[in-house]
């Protein structure tokens, strides 16, 4: 249906004499029938009056490149919209809705945006000025910057994979493969050609699921680097460790430790401890942590010194961040990429992880980068957790629904969606052990480390199973088991999840903590990244919620061993066959799903869509 049709011709010519343009119209309709948000509206009309480009046509374009930008895209694919339309969920009800609002055909609206001033097709400029739209000749529509952000990264990925890779001596990487990764097994030798790629390669992009091994890969590359540094008298190489979540840096900084400590490599007293103190970071912290200016007050280049660098939970950085991150390590001699492409995409816009996945082809520079780990270490065979991330994987509903009903498997199971009141009162019944735990736990960091036993996962924010219900009904409880009161969101054993980045205070967006009594009084306690415990008072904290009922998305780079899996009795549109894997790997030893069979079954056949035109770039010819 187009908004122009819905029109009443009295209020039309009223509008008319009230506004500048007749467009004005239209995004008011958009925005009031919840096609586009406000910002989409406000954004659209501002830049047509900088440009002085006033249409219905243009504004239109800007509102709708805004509002997929917003929604994940890097894009607005027009040629897909037009045929597919855009989803639109009001009040819990599901809509499509035309993008065809001012002209009949998508030809004639082409047409217009390529002759429009505000538009440039294929570059970024135009007669030496800038533009704030692009369309490339495939019909997708983006802003300048993700224009920019696309073309600038996949020049630099390709040209980091063509440049070729390093002339060490194959007889010692063999050896050396075979001694850190022996066995015959398929895994076994997935494990040996992501070393080949790590040491071979300036770009390595290992990639597999939960407990595959991609940091037990990363924990012996160190260990190969650093003996043939000293087998022909370098330095030892510097490796930097970062991830897109405080959450997800910790893991990694933990997980290599372990690992390093496996397999004998230097971590205290040496000049290669040194190199690798095996502390992670987020991304946002090492690309942001310098902040001279130049003498005309403009922020100086930012590269990272680093002669490794290591990304984990790679799927979960955006396009935007990705390049700047490309950017910072251009000196840098090595990059390695780790994660999973079945998981969720960043929140942002793109997903960087799955397109750089996409082709695969083992002559292409980019797929000879590529290693792939399929056995997993953290889930045998015969595990119900492990097979069914495998069905839900494969899109395979009946399996998945199969194996949450099967009585062999009493670690995972599925729950029927009753009333609010219910699935709350059987999660704060669950939530009674996390508390006892941390209660119980002598020592501070004892506690912190109690807080991974149980955790409720949620598809929605809002609703009646979504955080933000939920969160306030297992806090209320939470106090109550630690014989106080919910007020103003600080008592002992509240779990705590920082939503802002705070440099000032070494806090970043989903570090998790714990308030707890001290000698002090309530302190919220953050882990340091060290082992130890770092203690903060209520009022240096930066903006935060509760975390014993957290997002899907917010989740990802952690583990717990019990999850209840909240998602609801019907699948709405941001329920994908990603955020059902997700939800699932999150969970060690024990997984409840709450849901529907429709649910789940709606939730397996719809996947993330992401309009980008990066694996395109990416793996041309």
């Amino acid at each position: 249906m187009s908004l122009f049709e819905a029109r009443p011709a009295d209020a039309s010519a009223d509008r008319t004499k009230k506004r500048d343009s007749a467009s004005a119209y239209l995004l008011d309709q958009a925005f009031a029938a919840g096609w586009i948000s406000s910002l989409d509206r406000q954004f659209a009309r501002r830049v047509a009056e900088i440009f002085d480009a006033r249409s219905d046509s243009i504004e239109w374009a800007l509102a709708l490149a805004s509002r997929q930008e917003a929604a994940g895209h890097v894009c607005a694919d027009l040629n897909r919209l037009a045929e597919e339309g855009i989803i639109v969920e009001v009040a819990g009800v599901v809509h499509t809705a035309s993008i065809l609002q001012t002209h009949d055909s998508l030809e004639a609206w082409l047409e217009s945006l390529r002759d429009s001033e505000l538009v440039q097709v294929g570059v970024l400029e135009r007669d030496g000025k800038p533009r704030p739209l692009i369309l490339d000749e495939q019909g997708r529509l983006y802003l300048s910057r993700a224009y920019r952000d696309e073309c600038e990264l996949a020049d630099r990925l390709r040209q980091r994979a063509e440049d070729g890779g390093f002339e060490l001596d194959s007889a010692w990487v063999e050896a050396a493969i075979s001694r850190l990764a022996p066995g015959k097994s398929p895994g076994d030798e997935a494990a040996r050609s992501a070393l080949r790629v790590g040491l071979e390669g300036r770009i390595a992009i290992v990639t597999g699921g939960p407990g595959t091994g991609k940091t037990t890969m990363v924990a012996r590359l160190i260990a190969l680097l650093l003996e043939h540094a000293d087998s022909v008298g370098e330095r030892p190489p510097r490796v930097k460790l970062l991830a897109p979540t405080g959450k997800a840096a910790a893991a990694l900084s933990v997980s290599l430790a372990r690992g390093a400590a496996s397999l004998g490599v230097p971590t205290g007293g040496s000049a290669a401890a040194s190199a690798n103190p095996y502390i992670a970071e987020t991304i946002y912290r090492a690309l942001h942590r310098q902040t001279r200016v130049d003498a005309f007050g403009r922020p100086e280049k930012i590269a990272i010194e680093a002669d490794v660098v290591v990304v984990d939970e790679a799927s979960m950085v955006d396009l935007g961040m990705m390049n700047r991150l490309f950017a910072a390590c251009e000196a840098v001699p090595r990059v390695i990429l780790l994660g999973d492409p079945d998981q969720l995409a960043s929140v942002d816009s793109g997903a960087v992880l799955s397109e750089l996945c996409a082709g695969r082809d083992s002559k292409h520079p980019l797929g000879v980068a590529q290693a792939q780990l399929t056995q997993s270490h953290r889930f045998s065979a015969s595990s119900g957790i492990g097979r069914l991330a495998a069905a839900i994987r494969e899109g395979d509903a009946d399996t998945t629904l199969a194996l949450l009903a099967d009585p062999e498997h009493p670690e995972i199971s599925r729950v029927d969606l009753e009333s609010g009141d219910i699935v709350a009162a059987r999660l704060v019944e669950q939530s009674h052990g996390l508390h006892d735990a941390i209660k119980g736990a002598a020592e501070m960091h004892e506690k912190l480390e109690q807080m991974a036993v149980y955790r409720v996962l949620c598809a929605h924010r809002k609703g009646p199973f979504g955080v933000e219900t939920l969160s306030a009904r297992l806090d209320d409880a939470g106090a109550a088991a630690r014989l106080t009161r919910a007020q103003a969101g600080w008592w002992r054993g509240r779990l705590l999840l920082v939503t802002q980045n705070a440099p000032d205070q070494d806090l970043w967006n989903g570090d998790v903590g714990l308030v707890e009594e001290t000698a002090a009084g309530l302190r919220a306690l953050f882990p340091d990244g060290a082992g130890g415990v770092r203690a903060m008072a209520a009022g240096r904290l930066p903006s935060h919620e509760s975390a014993i009922a957290m997002s899907i998305h917010k989740s990802q780079g952690s583990e717990f061993d019990f999850v209840d899996l909240v998602l609801g009795d019907f699948a709405s549109p941001i329920m994908t066959r990603e955020l059902f894997y997700t939800g699932v790997t999150r969970a060690r030893t024990t997984l409840r799903v709450h849901a529907s069979e429709s649910a789940i079954r709606a939730m397996m056949g719809r996947r993330i869509q992401r309009d980008s035109g990066l694996a395109e770039r990416l793996w041309a010819d």
